[in-house]
């Protein structure tokens, strides 16, 4: 067999070899670009690589200890941290700005859930930024301080929406989708930006001076709601609320016309006892800090998540609630270490990218967590799920009684007349629900229960259903 050997010019070879490269180039381009439209921008991760630029002046103001006119008049400088994605060419991007915990004395920008919320929003395609804020209490700590304290990092919070309006050219913002979320302390400044914006709503005793020159001393005059922590002359409204963690006021104070327009996001454990779930006044000992706590004083009454989503509700506002059954204040604290609060912080980012998509977007639905039951009468003791999502079936309260008390292997149960249980599940804390199997007409295999507690979940076969609190 002979072959046939093509002599090629050296300029012949450079031809197709760029052919070639080119062609290879453009099948690139191609998988990228139908890579992109198979992924949504702010619900996928879209960038490998965020940006940060640190330590932007914001605003200064006087902290607690400047109040009083026997100490000095230094201001309390105040910076943040900008995120955004690398390499990104979108000029109108949401903001989520995030705010730290810490009982408003202590907690900074650089908080771990903080810095990790702010990389994961940041490679979905937003601007998001972590704020400093004015920490402290003055003494005597009382509930009129403690409001001070509240009250001086929300006008931070004003001062650092209008800033970052201020700067939607520089960094890619759209300024009608400004949103804001925070843990603890940050969430009390995020949903009261929104909800405690009027003039009638502020205390007498905080002693508020309208617009006073940032260079005058001041005593006990905190300025108007919008704060001299800068004048830069931006609206400090927001879009959006994530709440982990918070409480407000009164839910009164979402009745507004600004306020019941901004769509609420929550995240909460009904365990907390930092900050409630329910409606309950916060005392000294409830914070987790070096402060004394006794005697228990009383700091201020709020109305946490679980009242706020049910008012939303209510009164047809836009709300979403994630109940943790069982867990503490911020359980997702320590997730570097501990697989438990990993798997909160999982909950958190699973549920808020969901609805920061649907309901601050507008976007299609996604997959996601979706809301689970808040228990029926959570302020009157009754901690447990009004209904399982499964069944989407509303459970009463019963008069059934279950024993022995604790719950053994096999539990019984008394039934009025002819009534026949024809399903039973048991639903532990967390919410999760386990199929029980009936041994006879009235009791119940419970042998593969943990110890810990329960709802029992009865369902009749005349179609009426039981729940029943229950203990192993």
């Amino acid at each position: 067999m002979q072959y046939a050997f093509v002599k090629l010019s050296l300029r012949q070879f450079k031809i197709i070899l760029m052919r070639k490269i080119t062609t290879l180039y453009l099948l690139f381009f191609l998988i990228s670009v139908s890579i992109q439209a198979q992924s949504l921008r702010y619900f996928d991760k879209l960038f490998t690589k965020v940006a940060v630029d640190s330590n932007i002046f914001y605003g200064a103001n006087y902290d607690y200890d400047n109040l009083d006119n026997q100490h000095g008049t230094n201001l309390d400088s105040l910076h943040m941290d900008i995120y955004y994605p690398e390499g990104d060419q979108e000029t109108k991007r949401p903001l989520i700005i995030w705010v730290h915990g810490g009982y408003f004395l202590k907690g900074s920008k650089l908080d771990e859930d903080i810095t990790y919320f702010c990389n994961e929003f940041a490679a979905r395609g937003f601007v998001t930024a972590a704020i400093n804020y004015r920490l402290g209490f003055e003494m005597p700590i009382d509930s009129i301080n403690a409001v001070r304290a509240v009250y001086r990092a929300i006008q931070d919070g004003r001062a650092a929406v209008r800033f970052l309006r201020s700067k939607a050219n520089d960094y890619g913002i759209d300024k009608e989708r400004v949103y804001m979320g925070g843990t603890s302390a940050g969430s009390f400044v995020a949903l009261n930006l929104a909800y405690f914006n009027l003039p009638e709503e502020v205390p007498d005793y905080l002693d508020t001076n309208e617009r006073l020159s940032i260079n005058e001393k001041r005593g006990f005059g905190l300025d108007g709601l919008e704060g001299l922590t800068n004048t830069i002359e931006e609206s400090s409204k927001i879009q959006g609320i994530i709440n982990i963690n918070g409480a407000t006021k009164t839910v009164k104070w979402m009745d507004d016309a600004y306020s019941s327009s901004v769509p609420l996001i929550s995240l909460h454990g009904t365990a907390d006892s930092t900050v409630p779930y329910g409606t309950r006044v916060i005392n000294v000992a409830d914070v987790q800090t070096e402060l004394p706590k006794d005697p228990p004083v009383p700091l201020i009454g709020v109305q946490g998540s679980y009242d706020m989503d049910w008012h939303a509700d209510t009164m047809g506002y836009t709300s979403r609630l994630y109940t943790w059954y069982g867990a503490g204040h911020s359980p997702h604290l320590g997730y570097k270490e501990n697989d438990t609060a990993k798997a909160y912080l999982d909950t958190i980012m699973s549920f808020t990218v969901k609805h920061i998509y649907q309901d601050f977007l507008g976007g299609s639905t996604v997959p996601g967590l979706e809301e689970n039951e808040r228990p029926c009468d959570y302020n009157n003791g009754d901690f447990y799920p009004c209904k399982t999502s499964s069944l989407g079936e509303e459970y009463q309260k019963s008069s059934i009684a279950l024993y022995p008390v604790p719950m053994g292997d096999e539990t019984q149960f008394n039934l009025p007349g002819n009534v026949k249980v024809d399903e039973v599940w048991a639903m532990d804390m967390l919410g999760r629900k386990i199929s029980l199997d009936l041994i006879t007409g009235n009791s119940i295999d419970t042998e593969k229960l943990k110890p810990g507690n329960y709802l029992i979940l009865l369902k009749t076969s005349s179609g009426e259903l039981h729940r029943i609190k229950a203990i192993k």
